[in-house]
């Protein structure tokens, strides 16, 4: 059985992720501040073994005791085949001019892009040091850490701390017994949430807020649906960790 932990799990590309990943040969550990009820629906009617766990990565100091808690959960009577993280919850707000964000919106930002994913993945490299098979680490990042825009300074610069720290990871596990395999990855555009976030923002705030108007209204947006299984085909490819930081899928 091959585990999975996937955060971010109640909307877009998350639960697309989840859904896609369901069947009777995954468990799969779904993280996000409330229960995603239709996700827990698909997994019973699929017959996949699901743990759903209500978690704010806000609270990093609580992520060490929940990795005790669901590496607790596996059965010890059963055969796996690989653990696989995907720290994919992130958030976009603030989309302003620096000096306008509030010291709080800010350390939201980077608690959720960038800090969370760091302790999720010492965490799960700690649970998973003596495991000799498959292990990998997928990390969404976003074309923001390398093309920047203005008002989105928090965003870029804490998916450009994820891609540092991947890079990092990775060196760090070619010296170790049973190496975990590391990729940061942009996803590309997609119509979720946070994209109908950015284009409700004010062209005074964020100046290019037409172009990403005029961007949805031609259909130029993946869906979350393709953008999952293009991810999903990434995770299990035979390069995965070749090139840690891929920008096109």
């Amino acid at each position: 059985m091959k585990i999975f932990f996937i955060t971010g799990t109640s909307r877009g590309i998350g639960e697309a992720l989840a859904e896609q990943l369901m069947t009777e040969e995954h468990h799969l550990f779904c993280l996000s501040r409330t229960e995603n009820e239709q996700l827990i629906e698909r997994a019973i009617h699929s017959k996949t073994s699901m743990t759903y766990y209500p978690f704010d990565l806000n609270q990093l100091l609580q992520i060490e005791p929940m990795f005790t808690a669901l590496f607790s959960m596996i059965p010890q009577d059963i055969e796996i085949t690989g653990f696989y993280l995907i720290n994919n919850a992130g958030m976009l707000a603030p989309v302003a001019p620096i000096e306008l964000n509030s010291a709080q919106s800010m350390i939201e930002n980077v608690s959720i892009n960038l800090l969370a994913p760091m302790i999720m993945t010492a965490n799960f490299l700690k649970h998973t040091k003596e495991y000799e098979g498959d292990k990998r680490i997928m990390n969404i990042s976003s074309g923001s850490a390398r093309y920047l825009l203005p008002s989105q300074s928090c965003y870029s610069t804490s998916k450009a701390g994820v891609d540092s720290f991947s890079k990092s990871v990775s060196l760090e596990q070619l010296n170790q017994p049973y190496p975990a395999k590391v990729v940061s990855v942009y996803p590309g555009m997609i119509d979720t949430g946070m994209q109908a976030e950015i284009r409700a923002t004010s062209k005074a705030d964020f100046p290019y807020v037409d172009q990403f108007i005029q961007m949805a209204e031609e259909g130029k947006l993946q869906t979350p649906e393709y953008t999952a299984a293009k991810l999903i085909e990434l995770l299990f490819s035979e390069d995965f960790g070749s090139s840690v930081v891929v920008e096109n899928m």
